[in-house]
């Protein structure tokens, strides 16, 4: 029996190859389409999931509010720790680290820039249950100046020798330090993205005792069972205690009057597993995801397979209707009503599956170039897990059932005499449902173009905005602090070449500020958190902001060394109006608590810093030493910039003494800080054009069947003399109105959503122009008519003789 119906299935497959290519092609691409998008989705959730004991791992974020000025970070203080293992009974454990970023190491000849090296107390693999390829666990990390290795980087730098017991220097001071241990490369789904582990000890940060000092990464393990919320009210407790205290020596002002006068300060633990999506703070270990995405990408991925699935069930119910003579026929006969009912849902079931297959194959061809779009290193044999094959084998079954549903249900419950009599037919070419369906269709299609329009126009406008600095052509030098006494020397000869044409040094340069400091008004005792950058007098020039008022530093002015400049924001938070050359700001870097206070001697326009998702933040600039640069900017003449990187290069290793040559262009730094919303566009484009593509294959098969039904309408009105111009009108006039609906319904909605719930995201954003959303209207609609018109126009040009010689 169900060989027959297969029989019968490929023959109806066969005889109608144009309606069979379109079922499986549509199907299979929204199907191929879908599962990589859950791959990655997946893949995202599945974040830190693989360390053991994770789901009882947390860590310390610090939140607060300082004279309405909100802050967040992923760091904590040192001594917070050791405290919740000391006084939290649920807390079994904690580990702290550094990050040390773009951190330079040199073994002999070899000399190379490392994106990011850890410093971590000795427990660091133990907490993790990270395992050594080579060393003892027990010791790697006990004393100081230990370092392990990842195997990648073992392997670069000491190739297959043994590199246990050998040195490696690093940092800019070129510290010796003892590989201990060398450990298996971490997969790409964790949060702890490091190259190297150096041992902790001895390190000054975690020597400090102070609790609002927040330089350290703080991660704590609970008991089996512990409650979470117990220990973060025990953790309450911790920040009334200590930095309560703080708050009474440098503030003088008791935990409570800080409290009642709007600021805040907590201690947060957020779990582990929830870093990756949840954390949202522009300091943490690795770019963070966004569970925004994940819910956006899942929808387009349900509505693309929606998408796809209307496609398959429209037309399998649409061309059920040229069979219902047969299924007369057959019931006159004697056939069961069940035997009926089982060929048709065969027939489907025989679609699904030829899609399903050429879906394995699409996904293994476009997978690799996904993963270059997504930035992942999802692989093909994770299809093959017994849990996805169950799960995709019960998807095919439930919509081949659906698409066969209305054939093996509905026609087969009519009498012959009321199917041979034509009356099912009739029923059957104008189907409420299709249309609804279709409508639903270019819904989710113009939504999603909305979409990639308005997400490409928000980048577009990041990446031209002004941020009140002049960042093109300017080269940000990394190591500068290797230069160590040459310094000045390099920096002399570097302007000396006719193609530089200012320099720089500073602690660091936007958009990778992160230093923070409470600073206090002289005058008022006003209290503000303010990012610090440390430069020298060329500062000014390197980067091309403009000051509001006074001036900048003067190398001829010797008293500058103790003055300093802030911007706008942090002067309006600090009480002033005006630039009177008295006001004076300190910072509490006395270990008594005491103040420094510095003169103010310029007020600089409001320049973005940081992301553009942040508004301007308070910021104050001082006059550094050699002490405080890590990094310079060099502005570069436009043109034959290759030649001039080549020049400094040289120059760089004449005075380095072998340190490595690292650089970037900081218009390329800001435009990484939403890489991730431009991997988002590309992908919701790619998408949104699939989702088009595949609605439009639909329709076209819609519009095949509609023409076919409605031949001899157009063949009796062309030989009435109907023109060319009114029969593809006729044609096409109720798909046309069905996706003018579909945006009708889509515009408002799109506009809504993404201006209350995306654009938000963003401090600096951009309008949505309605012409953008009318432009994606007309765009579907044109498609649309164009797919139709193509059949209307193929039929309205048929001979009238060919449909009509028969009646």
């Amino acid at each position: 029996m169900w060989k027959n119906y297969l029989k019968i299935a490929w023959r109806n497959i066969k005889r109608n190859k144009v309606y069979s290519f379109i079922n499986i092609i549509g199907l299979s691409l929204g199907m191929a389409a879908s599962v990589m998008i859950f791959l990655f989705v997946l893949d995202e959730l599945s974040y830190d999931r693989f360390i053991p004991n994770s789901d009882r791992i947390y860590r310390v974020n610090v939140s607060g509010k300082l004279n309405g000025n909100e802050f967040t970070s992923t760091n904590s203080a040192t001594p917070v720790g050791p405290a919740m293992k000391a006084e939290i009974a649920q807390v079994e454990d904690f580990v702290r680290m550094g990050v040390m970023r773009t951190y330079p190491l040199i073994e002999g000849e070899k000399a190379f820039t490392e994106p990011i090296v850890m410093i971590a107390d000795s427990n660091f693999l133990d907490f993790f249950s990270f395992q050594l390829l080579l060393g003892k666990p027990e010791t790697a990390l006990s004393g100081p100046d230990k370092i392990i290795l990842t195997e990648t980087l073992a392997q670069k730098y000491f190739g297959d020798d043994d590199p246990i017991g050998k040195t490696i220097f690093g940092g800019s001071d070129k510290k010796p330090l003892e590989v201990t241990g060398v450990m298996a490369d971490l997969p790409s789904n964790t949060h702890l993205d490091f190259d190297a582990v150096i041992s902790g000890e001895n390190w000054w940060y975690f020597e400090q005792e102070n609790w609002t000092s927040n330089n350290i990464l703080t991660y704590y393990r609970i008991s089996e069972g512990a409650d979470p919320a117990t220990v973060q009210n025990a953790l309450n407790g911790l920040v009334l205690k200590y930095v309560g205290a703080e708050i009474l020596q440098f503030l003088g002002i008791s935990m409570d009057t800080f409290l009642e006068q709007g600021n805040a300060y907590g201690l947060i633990s957020i779990p582990m597993r929830d870093i990756y999506l949840e954390s949202h703070n522009s300091d943490e270990i690795k770019a963070p995801g966004n569970g925004q995405y994940l819910y956006l990408f899942s929808g387009i991925a349900i509505f693309i397979l929606l998408i796809a699935c209307i496609n398959f069930m429209n037309l399998s119910t649409a061309r059920s209707a040229n069979r219902a003579k047969e299924v007369g026929v057959r019931k006159s006969i004697g056939a069961q009503r069940q035997r009926l009912m089982g060929q048709f849902l065969s027939e489907s079931m025989v679609y699904a599956g030829l899609a399903g297959i050429l879906s394995f194959v699409l996904i293994l061809i476009f997978l690799e170039p996904f993963n270059v779009l997504s930035g992942k290193t999802l692989e093909f044999g994770l299809l093959f897990q017994p849990q996805f094959l169950l799960a995709f084998l019960a998807f095919l079954i439930i919509v081949g059932l659906l698409a066969g549903s209305y054939p093996a249900f509905y026609l087969t419950s009519f009498s012959p005499v009321a199917v041979l009599k034509g009356e099912i037919r009739s029923g059957v070419k104008r189907s409420t449902l299709r249309s609804s369906l279709v409508i639903f269709q270019f819904f989710i299609s113009i939504a999603l173009m909305i979409s990639s329009l308005v997400v490409y126009k928000q980048l577009k406008f990041m990446q031209e905005k002004n941020l009140g600095i002049d960042k093109e052509n300017v080269l940000a030098l990394l190591h500068v602090r290797s230069l160590g006494n040459n310094s000045q020397a390099f920096k002399q000869e570097v302007l000396a070449q006719s193609g530089f044409t200012a320099a720089a040094f500073s602690n660091v340069l936007p958009p990778r500020m992160d230093w923070t400091s409470v600073m206090r008004t002289k005058d008022k005792q006003q209290d503000v958190l303010c990012y610090q950058n440390y430069v020298d007098e060329d500062y000014l020039d390197a980067l091309g902001f403009k000051l509001a008022a006074g001036r900048f530093f003067s190398k001829e002015i010797p008293s500058d060394t103790g003055a300093l400049l802030i911007n706008q924001t942090a002067m309006a938070l600090m009480g002033w109006t005006e630039l009177d050359g008295t006001q004076e700001v300190g910072g509490f870097w006395n270990e008594d608590g005491s103040v420094t206070y510095r003169r103010v001697i310029g007020v600089i326009e409001d320049f973005n810093f940081e992301s553009l998702k942040q508004s301007v933040r308070p910021l104050v600039v001082m006059n550094g030493s050699g002490n405080n640069f890590y990094e310079m900017a060099i502005r570069v003449s436009p043109g034959q910039v290759t030649e001039k990187i080549g020049q400094l290069e040289a120059i760089w290793k004449k005075h380095s003494g072998g340190a490595p040559f690292e650089f970037s262009f900081l218009d390329e730094d800001f435009n990484l800080l939403f890489q991730k919303e431009q991997k988002m566009s590309q992908i919701i484009l790619i998408f949104t054009v699939l989702a088009i593509g595949i609605a439009c294959l639909g329709l076209f098969g819609l519009a095949a069947y509609t023409t076919e039904q409605r031949s001899k309408e157009i063949s009796i009105r062309k030989a009435l003399g109907a023109s060319m111009a009114n029969l593809v009108t006729i044609l096409s006039k109720d798909f046309t109105l069905l996706v003018v609906i579909a945006f009708v319904i889509a515009g408002p909605l799109s506009y809504f959503l993404l201006e209350k719930y995306w654009l938000q995201n963003f401090a600096y954003r951009t309008e949505i122009d309605l012409i953008l959303v009318f432009l994606a209207g007309l765009f579907a609609i044109v498609i649309a008519w164009l797919t139709v018109s193509y059949q209307s126009f193929k039929t309205a040009a048929s001979n009238p003789v060919d449909y009509l010689k028969n009646e």
